[in-house]
């Protein structure tokens, strides 16, 4: 059962709802105030902008001291809810006794500006329907200076390592086609290469058109080297070409070298 204004009044004057005001009671709920909101442990600021997708925590002025029989809830105000914004937040159990924080995302498309002028959030209390055995003793206990995210590995760890693990070797095989596909373009421009000096050069002597072969395919084998240089990850797979690439042009110089000594 929610509680209403007057019992939210008598929560304030009893000391349960902590640094309140009266004149934040609405008919079912207190509207928060911000007191800061926090980029990281230690750093607040008393104003923000949310981009798409960023996340704050927020601070509040209020704190709870709930007894054993009351719950509390905090809400996102529904004119926020509109500008687009979500909110995510614990449900505060009997015996919780803190500073109220919850954490604000922005899930539009445009920049949110956030101040601590302007209500975000709202606390509801509830009712237990008998008084609990066993008060809340845990990490968030008397958290009155945000503490972070607690002592505790993130479940999604490992997911988010294979994820990243996935994403590099998708991006591996991406490159890879690229090489792949730029070298074969490279070997069928040096056989089309190839055929047409060969055309060319019919009638001349054979010197001429080794020599020339030799050229072109050195020529098109530094090509193959440069390309697995720029793409590939493996550091080795630009040498072999490249020797090739020196050997033709040392055996065309040499040729022609030996012709002209001739």
């Amino acid at each position: 059962m929610l509680l209403c204004d007057d019992e939210i009044r008598d929560l304030i004057d009893r000391g349960v709802l902590v640094g309140a005001s009266a004149e934040s009671v609405q008919p079912i709920t207190y509207d928060l105030r911000t007191k800061d909101f926090i980029q990281s442990v230690g750093k607040k600021v008393r104003a923000i902008e949310l981009m798409p997708g960023d996340s704050t925590f927020v601070e509040c002025v209020e704190g709870v001291n709930l007894p054993n029989d009351l719950a509390a809830r905090v809400l996102l105000k529904n004119s926020r809810i509109r500008e687009g914004l979500t909110l995510d937040a614990p449900l505060y159990f009997p015996g919780h006794n803190s500073r109220l924080y919850f954490r604000v995302t922005n899930i539009s498309g445009n920049p949110i500006r956030l101040t601590d002028s302007r209500c975000i959030a709202q606390v509801a209390f509830e009712k237990v329907d008998a008084p609990v055995k066993e008060t809340y003793s845990g990490t968030f206990q008397d958290e009155f200076e945000f503490s972070g995210l607690g002592d505790y590995k993130d479940v999604y760890e490992d997911e988010i390592s294979a994820i990243e693990s996935k994403v590099d070797e998708i991006k591996g095989i991406e490159k890879r086609m690229y090489a792949n596909v730029l070298a074969i373009m490279a070997i069928l421009a040096g056989v089309f290469t190839l055929v047409n000096v060969n055309v060319q050069t019919v009638g001349r002597s054979p010197v001429q058109m080794v020599t020339l072969n030799l050229v072109t395919v050195a020529s098109f084998a530094a090509l193959v080297a440069l390309i697995a240089l720029i793409t590939s990850s493996n550091n080795r797979k630009w040498i072999k070409p490249l020797v090739v690439s020196i050997i033709c042009f040392v055996a065309a110089v040499a040729i022609s070298v030996l012709h002209a000594g001739a």
